[in-house]
């Protein structure tokens, strides 16, 4: 009988319909008057619930497009609701029209919600229509807003009585060992003072009139007065009541546990620090689940939940305006930095329902979604699912200054006269859109909301920002006169004269902005002046300029660089290509920022050089060079390479047999070990030499079938690169490989017999072997021989040392790392396969990735987490020494490993051998820390201690016969414990 007439039997118990339809409720918005529009039809692929809102569309007389979001029970909601769909409307682009947010009423928390809008590309005008609600509309008491204390002892001084403020005193200090005891807070405000736990309000503590009373909120509701008698019985019977409920599985594994668990974890301070958990007084059930301040010094809001929707984003929202002014007071004690005018949100939950991020991109403040997947021993795996930065906060609106008209450069007095002579409408005075009798209307001036000015300089201003990255229109010649465009014929380039004001009207009825200032390159602040400069058009500039920057930045390619800008010059003398500017300007595609390099070195990649084609002077500079260095000839560049190759310690390689042989500018043939170190040391390879014959990828035990089959079938002199192989079997790998004398070339990291490495030196020449020696790495010697560097194939060096950062690993890194753990497993030619690493575009790797199932976490983290390493604490760092095994990444185990125990740095080799990496966080707190400084230090101190190369910028070096003598370990970890001096700098 009970489950007949229960409340479940009833429908929802909040009174709300199961969907808002927006065909019901688009006509009559639109028949009410409600909204300014000539047309408004219902739109249910916007991607937004339709419990949530209702959304329609259409256009305004004026044929404007309009967005409506409409909600009966939530302005809120019904906010949320219209920005995703706006961020959804403009497909490919940004939504120009106006965004209109319909409500019964707006209560004060949407309301604040409306001030954290940022600038956008539509407008936003929030209207409350009552005449919409279905019957009466309550009004709420507006709720008092929290209030923290300092300190119990301040809530303590209200009682009259000696003996009542030693029981509360009392009674407060129990309170606070419960909190700590099950991972709870205790808050204190004006009049009470709060036992959390999880999230939950399980006690308080609360002054009325003279006396002090404890009430108990879980397991029904009691008071207890506050004495010395009966106040052992009250805590007790208190934390019965608190154990019985944390061992409730469904408390324990439900969304009050996992808030439990993921604020623990973060209190640990190895992300946020100061964490404030469960920060706003007065609720039975928080919203908000903590507040810290991160790295840069803003303050961190974190929600937690297990699914995030709609409704608990709109809640976490409006909290955060009550929740700004308690900053100072729960921050009070913070040391520097610190940024409170500045909160950012950290949203973290097992699911997150589509369509959050396009909302929150609308709002002025930053974002990072989270998810939390498996558990990974003791603390919970948090993966990034999405963030996004602040929106631009939009500026105060002020009156249009019609009297405020620059004329500029370019810009005559007669254009000034011609607009000034236009009609500027009164903001004040000036007739409002049609309004239905029960609406009112609250314009959010957003760059494109209905106030435009008849040209107003600001007004357009305001029209050119927050479009997102784009190229820029060309600008004003320095010669005083307006630049060309495609509608300038109403303006002289040389004198400056303004055409009639018809076609000024029109111009600025074509939408495009007027900046206020000229735009000046910083290119082009060197250039001096004068006609030739007023002749010149501004894409060729700034061509130029892009030129200078690329050849600054790409070293050896800077020669490349001045002939093209020889060949642009000749162009403009010519006069050729300049009609175009505007349109080339105009239609060219955006190209990301983080590809501009690499898209260069693609072109050079697939440029396919002739045989007979010379060298470029320097080509044997083992380092990158750039234009603003200055000029060595060839000896100082051999003298300086061997002194740098000494300073980092490798083996004396005496006289070459094939000295001066210079560096292979022929198409090569790479030929690479199958594990994946050898593998991304011959893609950094590969980027480096450009044209390619192929790459190969074989075991060790399948050495010989490349000599034997391959290499036979290439061309005569076609230089060859092997990649991670010993020489073994060793008769007959160095009879095949000197065959090969003069165009061969051998990396490898695995220490040989010095037989071997003597012989295969003889069969190829000693300059032409690297390595041999052991070392955790073949990267540093392939590296010691790159000239080019890109910004790319930094990032890959990254990758492959474990100091990659978290947005590239999730965007391309860890997929690509399990696909080169997959190509290792391969045999032949593998261009195809990592044909994407060789163009180097990150975005479009991100794509791609972006489109596949996420690869399983690498088997690092696994045995991390299962394995217990020691600490050294010295000097406010703590470092982690590691043991580890051969088959795994030494690299990406110790990150993983100073990650877990929130250490700075780290010492690990691999089982068995005796080459130690020195590695951590670049920047800990003000210093920064120089590890190859200590590397060096070493060396110097310890005699039975040798440095290795470091062209990777890991510092590495061996301790001789450590199996013989362990205890050498602990003198390397003395010295470095002691030698903090060199680490931070």
């Amino acid at each position: 009988m009970m489950k007949r007439f229960s409340r479940r039997r009833r429908g929802n118990n909040d009174g709300r319909p199961r969907s808002i339809d927006a065909s019901e409720w688009m006509p009559r918005i639109l028949e009410q008057g409600i909204v300014d529009a000539a047309s408004l039809e219902a739109w249910n692929e916007a991607g937004v619930p339709d419990r949530i809102a209702a959304i329609g569309r259409g256009e305004r007389a004026d044929g404007t497009p309009i967005l409506v979001s409409f909600s009966p029970h939530s302005a809120t909601e019904a906010l949320l609701g219209g920005l995703a769909a706006a961020a959804s409307a403009g497909g490919d682009g940004a939504f120009a029209g106006a965004l209109v947010v319909v409500a019964p009423q707006w209560p004060a928390a949407a309301r604040r919600l409306l001030g954290w809008l940022g600038r956008t590309s539509h407008g936003v005008e929030a209207v409350a229509a009552p005449i919409l609600a279905n019957g009466a509309i309550p009004i709420d008491a507006e709720p008092r807003p929290g209030v923290l204390g300092t300190s119990a002892d301040q809530l303590a001084a209200r009682l009259p009585g000696a003996e009542s403020r030693a029981a509360f005193a009392r009674t407060a200090t129990a309170l606070e060992g419960l909190a700590a005891k099950h991972g709870g807070c205790v808050r204190i405000g004006v009049d009470r003072l709060e036992l959390v736990v999880l999230a939950r309000r399980i006690a308080e503590l609360r002054i009325e009139g003279d006396r002090a009373l404890l009430e108990t909120q879980i397991g029904g509701r009691s008071t207890t007065p506050v004495s010395s008698a009966d106040l052992a019985a009250a805590l007790d019977g208190l934390e019965g009541q608190l154990r019985r409920r944390l061992n409730d599985r469904k408390v324990r594994e439900g969304e009050e546990g996992l808030r439990g668990r993921v604020v623990s974890q973060l209190a640990t301070g190895a992300e946020l620090r100061d964490l404030r958990p469960w920060p706003m007084p007065g609720a039975d059930l928080d919203t908000i689940d903590g507040v810290g301040i991160n790295a840069e010094g803003e303050v961190v809001v974190v929600a937690v939940r297990e699914e995030f929707d709609w409704t608990a984003l709109g809640r976490v929202l409006e909290n955060l305006g009550p929740l700004a002014p308690l900053h100072p007071i729960l921050f009070a004690r913070t040391s520097p930095p610190l940024r409170l005018g500045s909160q950012r949100l950290l949203l973290i939950a097992q699911r997150f329902v589509e369509g959050l991020e396009r909302a929150m991109s609308a709002f002025t403040v930053g974002y990072e979604m989270r998810t939390v997947s498996e558990t990974s021993g003791p603390a919970l795996d948090l993966v990034e699912k999405g963030s996004g930065e602040a929106a631009e906060a939009r500026s105060e609106e002020r009156p249009a200054r019609r009297s405020r008209r620059r004329g500029g450069r370019g810009r005559s007095g007669a254009s000034r006269e011609a607009s000034d002579a236009e009609p500027q409408p009164d903001p004040e005075t000036e007739e409002s859109p049609r309004r239905g009798p029960g609406s009112e209307q609250a314009p959010l001036g957003g760059p494109r909301a209905d106030r435009e000015g008849g040209g107003d300089v600001e007004a357009d201003e305001d029209a050119g920002r927050g479009r997102g990255r784009r190229r820029r229109r060309p600008r004003r010649a320095r010669g005083g006169s307006a630049e060309a465009s495609g509608a300038d014929d109403s303006t002289d380039g040389a004198t400056g004269e303004a055409g009639p004001p018809d076609t000024l009207r029109a111009s600025e009825r074509s939408g495009r902005s007027r900046p206020r200032f000229e735009e000046v390159s910083l290119m082009d602040l060197d250039e001096g002046g004068g006609a030739a400069d007023a002749g010149e058009s501004e894409v060729e500039k700034n061509e130029a300029g892009r030129s200078r920057g690329r050849s600054s930045r790409r070293g050896r390619r800077g020669a490349r660089g001045e002939s093209r800008r020889g060949r642009g010059s000749a162009t403009r003398e010519s006069g050729e290509g300049e009609a175009s500017s505007d349109s080339s300007a105009d239609a060219a595609p955006v190209v990301e920022e983080e590809d501009l390099v690499d898209a260069d070195d693609l072109s050079e990649i697939l440029a396919r050089l002739t045989e007979d084609e010379p060298d470029i002077p320097g080509a044997e500079s083992t380092e990158p060079s750039y234009d603003d260095e200055e000029e060595f000839d060839e000896e100082d560049l051999k003298s300086g390479a061997r002194s740098r190759a000494g300073a980092r310690g490798s083996s004396p390689r005496g006289e070459a047999d094939d000295a001066g042989r210079p560096a292979p500018r022929k198409r090569s043939a790479i030929l690479v070990h199958a594990d994946r170190d050898s593998l991304l040391a011959a893609v950094l390879l590969a980027r480096d030499i450009r044209q390619l014959d192929g790459i190969w990828v074989y075991p060790q035990a399948e050495l010989m079938t490349f000599f034997r089959s391959v290499a036979t079938d290439l061309r005569d002199e076609t230089p060859i690169f092997v990649v991670g192989f010993s020489p073994s079997p060793a008769r007959d790998v160095i009879q095949a490989a000197s065959l090969y004398r003069g165009r061969l070339t051998w990396f490898d990291r695995h220490p040989w017999p010095p037989e071997d490495r003597l012989a295969l030196c003889e069969a190829i020449g000693r300059d032409a072997v690297y390595g041999g020696e052991g070392l955790d790495s073949t990267l540093p010697l392939v590296l010691e021989t790159c000239t080019r560097r890109s910004r790319f194939s930094d990032k890959l060096v990254d990758l492959a040392t474990g100091r990659f950062s978290q947005h590239d690993f999730e965007r391309w890194g860890r997929l690509w790392r399990h696909r080169i753990e997959l190509i290792a497993t391969k045999t032949g030619d593998i261009r195809a396969e990592i044909a994407g690493l060789l163009a180097g575009r990150p975005s479009d790797l991100a794509k791609e990735a972006a489109l596949i199932d996420l690869p399983p976490p690498p088997v690092e983290v696994d045995w991390v987490a299962r394995n217990e390493f020691r600490l050294v604490h010295f000097g406010g760092h703590v470092m982690v020494v590691l043991d580890v095994e051969p088959e795994l990444d030494l690299h990406l185990c110790a990150r993983i490993a100073r990650e877990r125990y929130a250490a700075t740095l780290s010492l690990a080799h691999s089982r068995n051998e005796e080459s130690f990496v020195l590695s951590g966080e670049e920047t800990s707190g003000k210093h920064t820390l120089d590890f190859v400084a200590v590397a060096d230090h070493l060396a110097d101190k310890l005699e039975w201690v040798e440095r290795q190369p470091d062209a990777d910028h890991v510092a590495r070096f061996r301790v001789r016969e450590l199996e013989r003598h362990p205890e050498r370990l602990e003198e390397v970890i003395t010295e470095i414990a002691m030698g903090r001096s060199l680490l931070e700098r």
